[in-house]
């Protein structure tokens, strides 16, 4: 099997991202698969794929969070989240993944019907010389003269 890229962890962060897109702001989804979060976080938002919440809101979700949510980013060495969600460059971004992995999918099954394909008209060929074959034996065992 293939070494899981970079890219690939983004994909997946993305796609989670996405499915909450556009009402909902997030912590930690792209950290969890990505090793480099915090760096991976300002070139995403540099990028423009996504963009952090502002302090206004950001404490308002903070609001939100519960104790054992809290606990957890503090074990983790965090004072506290940094919500974001996906920017419009992110959403064109996961739609051309999802567009890449389905066209790869159709991609296999075109060769594959090629192939397929391929098999039948050589069938159909070996069919046709089988039935010619068998007319002119039956011909030669019973000459019409």
């Amino acid at each position: 099997m293939a070494e899981e890229t970079t890219f690939e962890n983004l994909k997946k962060g993305l796609l989670e991202l996405l499915r909450g897109y556009p009402s909902y702001r997030f912590f930690g989804k792209i950290e969890s698969y990505l090793k480099d979060s915090q760096s991976s976080l300002e070139v995403l938002n540099k990028d423009g794929i996504i963009e952090f919440a502002s302090k206004k809101e950001s404490k308002e979700l903070n609001k939100k969070l519960t104790p054992e949510q809290f606990e957890q980013l503090r074990a983790e060495g965090k004072k506290e989240p940094i919500w974001y969600r996906l920017a419009s460059k992110g959403v064109d971004l996961a739609i051309s993944l999802i567009n890449r992995e389905d066209s790869q999918r159709i991609l296999y099954y075109a060769r594959e019907t090629h192939n397929f394909s391929k098999w039948i008209k050589r069938l159909t060929i070996g069919l046709f010389i089988i039935g010619i074959s068998q007319l002119l034996l039956i011909y030669f065992q019973n000459p019409i003269f």
